[in-house]
């Protein structure tokens, strides 16, 4: 029976009636499918399995994953080119394309050491903290702005460059989060380490003078619990603020134990903002071109006494029901303070990393796979509970946690071990073979082709122009934009804005898109329409669509079109037509156009020039937006 009960109850892709059963079951024993749930179990560590074919293994990965094609009869695809695999290493691990150099410079490369050459420069490149930071900004809801109708302005900044910083020292991830989850709580805390504890102070926020002050403190509350339960556990704790929860053993009463360990922020009053403390801070010099003067940046601060916790029936703020203590589910190991204190955020941050603890290096490594593969060994990758996806290798999965948490949550290494992987390695051209096996390509018999986030689209297309910006932090800027956009749509109104929108001029409009002014209520358009978030909540992974619109912004949109006639120039330096043609191939794309290609290129400048028209600028264009160029093989 229990065997039974854990190969159906969360599977979302079996018949109604059998999902109906399970709902029955786990209302009936919830501790008893919560044990058997795989993702409650602490990761075992295993050894590799054996393969047939060892030749194409490089490291403990492949095994895994060569394990699995063969026993549906599946081969691995070939290593990809080396202009991919420089394209594919470079935007992955620093978010920008290769120069031409650097791309030839590793084509033409045969040592044996090459490829782990590179995987060195490219880890130990001050880019690579950016794109990090890129991706933890969605979790952390970071953006320039409070959100809501006011979306007023926020001096948030010095945390965007802790975090790049903290990822280009490779902190160990879990000082990482416990600076960030309770770093005002730690013994002789430092200024940074508290201005790593914003990392919760970015919930939306309305004004200053709203009358519902205490709704707006519980909703911060709420989007603080559910960022932590997305982050750091894979589960969807906001699923029991107004019940029990639906699909996994989480009452309603553990919900509001976990809700009293963040309950403790203090609200209004002198040094303090909406919502909580600010702390004067003075910047380091770092990115700037001077010393910045000293901002109010916001932080956590704690009570001296604690608050008291009630469960809110029906999540309601106005209907208060029974009191509650700190505490965590009872299907994950207990929180426990030292000393007779309850338990408060310092010890619930140091308790995701206990040893026991089944989650929180699961859902990292699974980050980190998505991060590289498109899709996690979990697909959702913040739900491990009982109705999320089910790993495609769970033994892997818990071999890459075991490994994580053995090197020190070392993340650089977590990343060395993927990208140096015959996995990672492999091409990228679909299968029919395969498709015939296994269609989404969850045993990666080849590697996925993935589109680029908003800011590496914009990004790729400044440094193909040669404009972009190399320098690292200070706060952030205004990339060229429409004309009126803010104006039409009402952001510019007042009370609803602190702010004007001003075209950063110099060098400041070129800097990489991590630095660009984030607001939730009005988004850049490149950013916008190549689905960027908001930020207004924890988001662990992004949509990607495909729409007219994004081809018109790619085109037409005035930093974009700036960088085509930017790449026009700078095409202008070389001799011939087919020199330039090559050359702007090995800026787009990392490699030499095939003869076709050339072939066509040289024909639509002719009719370019016949129309009178401005042929580079064109072509550039057309290169710039091409699938290739917005897709990471």
């Amino acid at each position: 029976m229990n065997s039974f009960l854990s190969r159906i109850g969360g599977s979302p892709r079996l018949p109604r009636v059998f999902r109906t059963m399970s709902f029955c079951v786990l209302f009936a024993w919830p501790s008893l499918v919560g044990a058997e749930h795989w993702g409650f179990l602490s990761p075992r560590k295993s050894e590799p399995p054996v393969v047939r074919d060892s030749t194409w293994v490089r490291n403990g990965i492949d095994r895994f994953i060569l394990a699995r094609l063969e026993s549906e009869g599946i081969a691995p695809s070939p290593e990809a080119s080396r202009s991919t695999l420089v394209r594919r290493l470079s935007l992955d691990l620093t978010g920008l394309p290769p120069t031409p150099d650097q791309a030839l410079g590793f084509v033409n490369d045969d040592s044996s050491q090459a490829y782990s050459r590179l995987v060195e420069r490219l880890l130990a490149s001050p880019h690579f903290g950016e794109r990090q930071a890129q991706d933890w900004f969605d979790l952390a809801r970071f953006a320039d702005t409070s959100g809501y109708a006011a979306d007023r302005t926020r001096n948030v900044w010095p945390y965007r460059d802790w975090v790049i910083a903290a990822f280009n020292e490779n902190m160990p991830f879990d000082r990482f989060s416990i600076d960030q989850l309770a770093g005002d709580l730690l013994p002789d805390a430092t200024p940074e380490q508290r201005v790593a504890s914003a990392f919760h102070r970015h919930a939306m926020q309305a004004k200053g003078n709203n009358p519902r002050k205490e709704e707006f403190r519980i909703k911060g509350i709420v989007d603080r619990l559910e960022a932590t339960g997305r982050t750091w556990l894979g589960l969807t704790l906001e699923c029991a603020e107004c019940h029990d929860h639906k699909h996994d053993p989480i009452s309603q009463r553990e919900y509001y134990e976990l809700f009293a360990i963040f309950n403790n922020v203090p609200h209004l009053g002198t040094g303090y903002g909406v919502h909580g403390p600010l702390m004067k801070y003075t910047p380091p010099a770092v990115g700037l071109a001077k010393a910045a003067p000293t901002i109010e940046v916001p932080v956590m601060d704690e009570l001296p006494q604690p608050r008291e916790t009630h469960l809110l029936v029906r999540g309601d703020f106005k209907n208060k029901g029974e009191r509650v203590t700190a505490g965590t589910p009872k299907i994950l190991p207990p929180l426990k303070a030292k000393g007779s204190e309850p338990p408060n955020r310092l010890d619930f941050a140091r308790w995701l990393f206990s040893a026991d603890q089944p989650l929180t290096a699961r859902v990292v490594v699974n980050r980190i796979w998505r991060y590289h593969f498109g899709e996690g060994l979990v697909r959702t990758v913040a739900d491990f509970g009982r109705y999320g996806d089910r790993p495609s290798h769970q033994e892997l999965l818990d071999w890459l946690a075991v490994r994580f948490v053995e090197s020190g949550w070392d993340v650089k290494a977590m990343h060395r071990l993927v990208v140096s992987s015959a996995t990672y390695r492999q091409a990228s051209r679909r299968r029919p073979d395969a498709e015939l096996v296994d269609p989404q390509n969850r045993l990666l018999a080849w590697f996925p082709r993935v589109r680029l986030p908003a800011e590496q689209i914009r990004d790729g297309a400044l440094a193909a122009a040669g404009q972009l910006s190399t320098r690292i932090g200070g706060p952030s800027v205004f990339p060229v934009q429409p004309a009126g956009l803010y104006e039409e749509r009402g952001q510019d109104l007042p009370g609803n804005s602190n702010f004007k929108w001003v075209d950063t001029t110099g060098e400041g409009r070129f800097r990489r898109s991590v630095y660009t002014y984030w607001k939730r209520m009005m988004l850049h358009p490149v950013m916008a329409t190549f689905d960027a978030p908001t930020r207004q909540v924890c988001m662990a992974r992004r949509a990607v669509t495909n729409t007219p619109q994004q081809a018109l912004v790619g085109l037409n949109e005035p930093g974009m079109h700036a960088a085509a006639q930017d790449l026009a120039k700078r095409l202008a330096k070389r001799g011939s037509d087919a020199a330039k043609v090559e050359q702007a191939f090995w800026i787009c794309f990392s490699r030499p156009p095939d003869a076709l290609e050339r072939a066509k290129c040289l024909d639509f400048i002719r009719q370019q020039r016949l129309a009178k028209r401005e042929e580079w600028t064109a072509l550039a264009a057309v290169l710039l937006n091409l699938d290739e160029r917005l897709t990471r093989e």
